[in-house]
């Protein structure tokens, strides 16, 4: 058997490559589609304004309309309509719209928020008008007015839900803001794992120690992880606020995912000579049953949203590609056939693609997406400096990646075509592995 510090070198070019680098209306809005098929509405979208006409001097407004705004631009689903062509004060207008106003200057939807203060609360009304339709559209949770802190937190907390309804309306899905991403961050000589909100604004550090920390996943509020802290590369299982020891057998143990049943840990160990793809138990870390057997590196094993079949990266073919196995064994079957280097693959929750990390002809690294049924490609990616470690967000349709096209690798949200990009986090950068939490 390889010692461990050659294997770590033989495994850690494919597995850590990017470390160095109303009731609801049963109608359909119309949109405008895109070439490449997304629907986007018109949203006009003015200032929140504190009922009454007093000045805001608590940042209610910002905390409200600043996190709407923000949220409908990340979707990629909605072009907000300038200020500076309103025709009406809306403040002025108040909550009951002059729908010929704003239908002149294209909006097809418009989003009012009015609020009054009452000592270290606020009354906040939030509401959803059909331009084209002239009326008031219901939503789930924001039928009449709600009292919140006066706290930016909680603020933006309800502006999230609020956005989530909204996106529901219009795509017949909820959006995704409140949930998290975790990933990691340069933090002095180590790195760290951290968990970003879906809008890149808030962000918190898990741990605290200045080893290597890297490849976290998050499923059913779990988080495994590879450290290097004992020596490693060791798996490690965080939850509870508590850091716990996972699995430490000899040589490599890394690329931990629970199951969608929360039943098994499917990850990557070489303690019988060859990096090879194991079900663990999700609670010991002992081995339930080993499940690929080949000369060949397999590693990054990713599920299926019904738990049925593992995707994986394995080198027996020569380069890095991307296959797929029954989750019990067996089935094995290659995916990818272009490329050279295609690594970091997660199932969408769809269950129809994989998206995954590949090299191109000029060295550079771009997302793709692979269809399960007929091994169809779609680059999601180009000509933006390099990007890499893509996952889906929980309803499958966007994807969280690290890019280095503004410089340092920083967060940026996708949809699942590519054709609207957003980058979320604006701090110093050297961001790695994100992992939208399932």
């Amino acid at each position: 058997m390889e010692n461990a510090p050659l294997m770590l070198r033989r495994i850690l070019p494919l597995l850590l490559f990017a470390l160095p680098a109303a009731a609801q209306d049963d109608t359909t809005p119309d949109g405008v589609v895109t070439p490449v098929g997304i629907t986007v509405f018109q949203m006009a979208v003015p200032d929140a304004f504190m009922q009454g006409g007093s000045p805001d001097t608590r940042g209610v407004t910002e905390a409200l309309t600043g996190t709407i705004r923000r949220d409908l631009s990340i979707t990629g689903y909605f072009n907000l309509v300038d200020k500076a062509a309103f025709l009406v004060d809306p403040a002025k207008e108040g909550m009951t719209p002059n729908y010929k106003s704003w239908f002149t200057i294209g909006s097809q939807g418009l989003i009012k928020a009015g609020y009054a203060i009452q000592g270290n609360q606020v009354v906040v009304d939030l509401r959803l008008f059909s331009v084209d339709g002239g009326k008031q559209i219901s939503l789930t949770g924001f039928e009449a007015p709600a009292t919140v802190a006066v706290d930016a937190a909680a603020l933006r907390a309800h502006a999230h839900k609020f956005v989530n309804e909204v996106i529901r309306y219009y795509t017949k899905s909820p959006g995704f803001f409140g949930s998290q991403i975790v990933t990691v961050k340069r933090t002095g000589s180590g790195k760290s794992l951290f968990m970003v909100s879906a809008d890149g604004l808030e962000e918190s550090r898990l741990t605290s120690d200045d080893s290597i920390n890297m490849l976290p996943t998050l499923r059913k509020g779990r988080i495994y992880f590879t450290s290097f802290r004992n020596g490693g590369p060791h798996l490690f299982a965080l939850y509870g606020g508590q850091a716990r020891p996972f699995a430490s057998f000899q040589g490599l143990n890394t690329g931990a995912e629970l199951s969608p049943s929360g039943h098994a840990v499917a990850a990557t160990l070489s303690k019988d000579g060859n990096p090879e793809l194991y079900l663990l138990n999700p609670e010991s870390g002992q081995v339930v049953k080993r499940l690929t057997n080949s000369w060949s590196i397999d590693t990054t094993p990713t599920w299926s949203p019904d738990g049925s079949r593992l995707a994986f990266v394995s080198d027996r073919h020569g380069s890095p590609q991307i296959w797929i196995m029954n989750a019990g064994g067996g089935g094995e079957r290659r995916l990818t056939f272009q490329g050279d280097y295609n690594t970091t693959p997660e199932w969408s929750p769809r269950g129809d693609k994989i998206v995954f990390t590949a090299r191109d002809e000029r060295n550079v690294f771009d997302i793709f997406t692979v269809r399960v049924a007929d091994g169809g490609i779609e680059r999601i990616t180009q000509n933006q400096g390099n990007n890499e470690e893509p996952s889906w967000s929980p309803d499958g349709r966007h994807i969280v990646f690290t890019s280095t096209r503004n410089g340092a690798a920083e967060l940026f949200i996708a949809t699942e075509d590519g054709s609207k990009q957003f980058q979320i986090t604006k701090g110093k950068g050297g961001y790695f592995t994100p992992y939208w939490a399932k």
